[in-house]
């Protein structure tokens, strides 16, 4: 795949699980000056994600959102909060269609331009209601999809990509559908969708509509955002490399779901494969879990970056 390669990328944190005010500045990562009165309107953390991605080519600096994190406000504020300007955002990126990532969706559209038909990249079973079923059998977590007439209404013009996809002049690379090559990393055992519209759930494990989206900085590597990585960050990178045919990863920011019983025992190998792809920067988001977190930092510690909502980091 031609990736074009970019002058820098800037990638703000809008949504994620975690705020923290005290957090120092790093080579990279850069911490918000906060307003006197921060506290009367403080950022917002929450179950969710949401990345807005600055990139400059042939000295243009473009601009586009991965995610909308999970409350219909949440993005959209913190955003104000930044003084972030999502005005001229030319492209939405859907990473899957689970709410904590779509629930923002309508709010962050009111923040571009009106006048512009902005597409919303996603894959076709970003459309199918979710639940998740925990191990006891009682406890449910509905993740109801995104309304596409909604969506379209706002002035999104849909784009559904199951493959990968160029955007930007060749210079953002969406995954699409993540070859799956590895044998540990096996996706959401306990993830069911709908069928078909009102109809009954089946178990889909895989969640085919995952993906990152990926970008050549110039004599860097590649710089790899996920969602959640429901594909697993390692499928993820290996198939980055595998469509980009560039060996060196630069930064993986974004989540990597390995919280909760289910994924702790593939935290240690997901480690070691992490350690081995050699990441300059690495900064696990949203569901990527206390204990893996931990487990990185201890072994990347020179790699590793705490994240916290609105961190700018400038690679």
């Amino acid at each position: 795949m031609p990736l074009r390669e970019v002058e820098n990328v800037e990638v703000t944190c809008l949504v994620d699980n975690n705020v923290d005010v005290l957090l120092p500045d790093t080579e990279v990562a850069h911490r918000p000056v906060l307003a006197e009165n921060w506290y009367e309107r403080p950022l917002i953390a929450e179950h969710g994600f949401s990345a807005a991605v600055t990139l400059e080519v042939n000295g243009r600096k473009h601009r586009l959102l991965l995610d909308s994190g999970l409350d219909p406000l949440a993005a959209a504020h913190n955003a104000d909060m930044l003084g972030f300007d999502l005005t001229s955002c030319e492209l939405v990126i859907s990473s899957h269609g689970h709410i904590d990532h779509a629930g923002g969706l309508l709010s962050v559209r009111k923040k571009m331009n009106p006048g512009q038909r902005v597409p919303l990249v996603l894959h076709k079973d970003a459309f199918r209601n979710r639940m998740v079923k925990f191990q006891d059998g009682r406890k449910i977590i509905n993740l109801p999809a995104p309304n596409r007439s909604l969506l379209a209404q706002a002035g999104y013009e849909i784009v559904e990509e199951q493959s990968h996809s160029l955007w930007i002049d060749g210079s953002v690379l969406v995954t699409g559908e993540i070859a799956r090559s590895n044998n540990f990393e096996k996706g959401l055992p306990n993830h069911y969708s709908e069928v078909e519209e009102g109809g009954k759930m089946e178990n889909d494990p895989l969640i085919k509509d995952d993906q990152a989206v990926i970008l050549n900085v110039k004599d860097k590597g590649l710089v790899i955002i996920t969602g959640c990585g429901h594909a697993g960050i390692i499928n993820t990178l290996n198939y980055a490399k595998e469509l980009t045919g560039e060996d060196r990863i630069y930064a993986v920011l974004g989540g990597m779901h390995l919280t909760g019983g289910l994924f702790e025992p593939i935290i240690p190998r997901t480690t070691d494969e992490l350690e081995g792809l050699k990441p300059k920067f690495v900064v696990p988001c949203h569901c990527s879990g206390l204990k893996a977190v931990t487990q990185i930092a201890r072994k990347m510690p020179d790699a590793f970056m705490q994240n916290s909502v609105g961190t700018n980091y400038t690679f």
